[in-house]
């Protein structure tokens, strides 16, 4: 690529024509198939998808290289530099032309902005910088939640077009070549021989590609719009760039006849109902607009940020991923996804779960709080509009209003209490059911990203799927396996410690909370308990030296990334915020948290802690600082963290806060559990949180008896299962909110 500037104008040209000669003249093949070759790598290390919640403007998918690449290979096929010339040897059509040229246009104009805003080199449209671009270019929306939307929605429209034009050319070319070499091999060897196109329904098909008979064939029969993805599906086809244009040139004709006639129900109906083949036809459709015409409630998702944390792709690419995924499932020869595969080769009716992940985000088009309900109507609406049975309708929506649920109530949820088995079967009712939203929810989880799909939270999803199933077959026999279980539990660990133990063992079983032994049944695990106990008391009281510090014991798991800090020590106010504050002073992250108090008010809490290189803890600094705190701490009555963590954390939580652009949210639902108020809380992570949040929970009166603390990629979600100083549930309005206000203010103050 090369342009005269100024100087001696005969040379640059004679440069020009060697080059032609030495460069380029007999390596045209080669450097084409290596230009491809270098685009599909990039597209897969910039995240394979136009839709990325933060697209690289350089080299993503339809990105300024994308362009580039176009008008390099051009100019090595046929000499052409430029977009107008490609008109010219009608490698483009006019209208491919000004798309191309516009969205090239728009991308440039982000990537300098982008530049100037960050004052310096940057390729990655990143969430801190979508709303100020937004600003820059104009946008006249009120919010700048609906300006960043308006924006982005440009942006992917813009590198959609460079996208799909730039791949429909280069498969042309890459086929030209693969033809050219087979030609000329078995032109060697056989006689020359014309490979026939095969004739259907208005179409033909040559070299895997589908061709319109003419333009007219829509408006002859305009079911045909349907039917041709059924086709393509059957005979593992895809479109032509020719089929594509005519398409969107004829979408007009979808009208509400068309989105409501039998025979589209039923060949749409026979399309999502081929297990393992219909995530490319869906995004065949989705890619010339036909899907959400046919489906506008999934329409409304097109080119739609997502602001949620863990998504990485638009609304509409997400879901896409998602079937893509389930799609995979049907013959994978991951050992892993073994047990997956086997419960969707049970599924009867591979239609109706297809559809719910089709529209289980629909209600995020709505914009309102709560999605799954916006979907769950959406959902109901398609039901009637595509005439389902009562059977299939009630599935569809009880997979859409539920999308959610396994997952949450897995991550969030104490699954070795009964009560949360029975209260999510009666959500889920029957095995069919559960077997299907098993599948719903690997799919949407492995759809967000590949790193959010974690061992651990698969661990707890089949953990509960395991206990409900149990549940559903035989609600009688797991009450009495529980029972049983927890005997056996008595006598291993009977076994395990010597005779002296005896009266401790009772104690132990008698005065430690039932959540306890729901969390913890292996029996060396216990008996480490029960000792760890005994060191405490032996060190403070059998000798006659009463104290107030606690006993720690630190265990390291560093192939798991963290240790664990076992706490002992009497109940007292603020206990728990204090420990927290000490583990923030030791610039150690809170991952997980169990607490537990006995009947004599003696606590066992355990902490699951990580350094900020988030590996296990083995600096004895750390640990000294932490444990000087913490002694200081619950030795002084009126320590207060505040201060320290104030002076500690300003600098940093001002940086951290500007990367992370999601809402706070807290929950307090009294109706999940018969015994506890279960308070839910989600809000970017930052060194001191904790602290605060259990504070707040002091401040406000109330006792947690289990907590779920999670950790991931800066964001916090916790979970609490609370109850007053009484041990009842929160369920006077007065209590709820000065609970509420508390944990409001409790958070907010670690922005200050």
């Amino acid at each position: 690529e090369s342009r005269y500037v100024s100087g001696d104008k005969p040379l640059f040209e004679q440069f020009k024509i060697e080059f032609e000669k030495r460069c380029v003249k007999g390596f045209e093949q080669e450097y084409i198939e290596q230009r491809i070759a270098n685009q599909n790598e990039r597209h897969e290390k910039y995240g394979g998808s136009v839709y990325m919640q933060e697209p690289n403007v350089k080299n993503g998918c339809g990105s300024l290289r994308d362009y580039q690449n176009l008008l390099w290979i051009s100019y090595f096929k046929d000499r052409t530099i430029t977009t107008a010339q490609m008109v010219e040897k009608k490698v483009l059509s006019e209208q491919e032309r000004r798309q191309l040229d516009r969205a090239y246009d728009f991308l440039l104009r982000v990537r300098t902005d982008l530049h100037y805003l960050n004052k310096r080199g940057l390729d990655t449209v990143t969430l801190a910088f979508q709303v100020p671009i937004a600003n820059d270019f104009k946008y006249p929306q009120k919010t700048a939640l609906r300006r960043n939307e308006e924006f982005m929605r440009d942006y992917y429209q813009h590198a959609r077009s460079i996208y799909y034009i730039t791949e429909a050319l280069s498969d042309r070319f890459s086929t030209g070549i693969l033809a050219q070499k087979k030609k000329s091999m078995m032109s060697l060897l056989l006689p020359k021989k014309r490979r026939k196109p095969e004739h259907f329904d208005g179409f033909y098909a040559v070299d895997g590609l589908m061709y319109p008979e003419s333009r007219e064939i829509f408006k002859e029969d305009t079911n045909r719009m349907m039917r041709l993805f059924q086709h393509a599906q059957q005979r593992q086809l895809n479109l032509s760039r020719e089929l594509q244009y005519l398409i969107r040139r004829r979408l007009r004709l979808m009208d509400r006849t068309f989105n409501y006639a039998r025979a589209n129900r039923e060949t749409f109906n026979a399309i999502l109902s081929r297990k393992g083949e219909v995530g490319r036809i869906l995004r065949m459709m989705h890619e010339v607009d036909f899907l959400g015409r046919y489906i506008p409630e999934f329409g409304g998702l097109t080119a739609l940020v997502q602001h949620e944390f863990f998504h990485r792709y638009t609304a509409d690419e997400h879901t896409l991923v998602c079937i893509e995924k389930l799609d995979q499932l049907i013959d994978t020869d991951d050992e892993k996804l073994a047990s997956y595969r086997l419960l969707f080769r049970k599924v009867e009716d591979p239609f109706v779960l297809y559809l719910a992940l089709l529209l289980h985000d629909t209600g995020k088009a709505t914009g309102g709080r709560h999605h799954a309900d916006d979907s769950a109507i959406f959902a109901q609406r398609v039901a009637v509009r595509l005439q389902l049975s009562s059977e299939r309708r009630r599935a569809l929506i009880f997979l859409v209003d539920n999308h959610l649920t396994l997952s949450s109530v897995a991550q969030r949820r104490n699954l070795e209490d009964p009560a949360t088995i029975v209260e999510f079967a009666s959500i889920v009712k029957t095995q069919t059911n559960l077997d299907a939203l098993m599948l719903l929810t690997l799919a949407d989880g492995q759809g967000t990203g590949d790193e959010n799909w974690s061992d651990w939270k698969e661990g707890l999803v089949w953990q509960l799927y395991r206990s409900t199933t149990h549940y559903l077959a035989d609600s009688g026999d797991y009450y009495r396996q529980r029972k049983i279980e927890r005997e056996n539990l008595r006598a291993a660990v009977t076994k395990k410690l010597a005779k002296d133990f005896a009266g401790e063992i009772s104690a132990y079983f008698a005065s430690m909370p039932e959540i306890y032994f729901q969390s913890y049944s292996s029996p060396d695990i216990v008996a480490q308990h029960i000792r760890f106990f005994r060191t405490y008391l032996e060190k403070r009281y059998l000798k006659d030296e009463f104290s107030l510090t606690p006993e720690l014991k630190w265990v390291a798991h560093p192939d798991k990334g963290h240790s664990e800090v076992w706490v002992c020590t009497w109940d007292r106010k603020e206990l728990l915020a204090k420990i927290a504050g000490s583990f923030s002073m030791g610039h150690l992250n809170i991952l997980n948290a169990d607490v537990f108090t006995r009947s004599d008010n003696l606590v066992l809490d355990i902490f699951r802690v990580c350094s900020t290189n988030f590996e296990a803890v083995t600096d004895e600094k750390s640990i000294a600082l932490v444990e000087k705190k913490l002694t200081q701490a619950l030795t002084e009555e009126d320590y207060d963290f505040a201060p320290p963590l104030k002076r500690t954390t300003k600098k940093g939580v001002s940086r951290q806060l500007q990367a992370l652009d999601f809402p706070t949210r807290i929950s307090i639902d009294n109706d999940a559990h018969p015994v506890y108020t279960l308070v839910d809380i989600q809000t970017p992570d930052r060194l001191g949180l904790l602290y605060h949040i259990l504070k707040g929970f002091a401040m406000a009166e109330v006792n947690i008896a289990m907590s779920r603390i999670t950790t991931e990629k800066g964001a916090a979600i916790d979970s609490f299962y609370v109850t007053d100083f009484e041990g009842f549930k929160i369920d006077d309005s007065k209590g709820m909110l000065r609970l509420q206000k508390a944990l409001q203010f409790a958070v907010a103050s670690t922005l200050d």
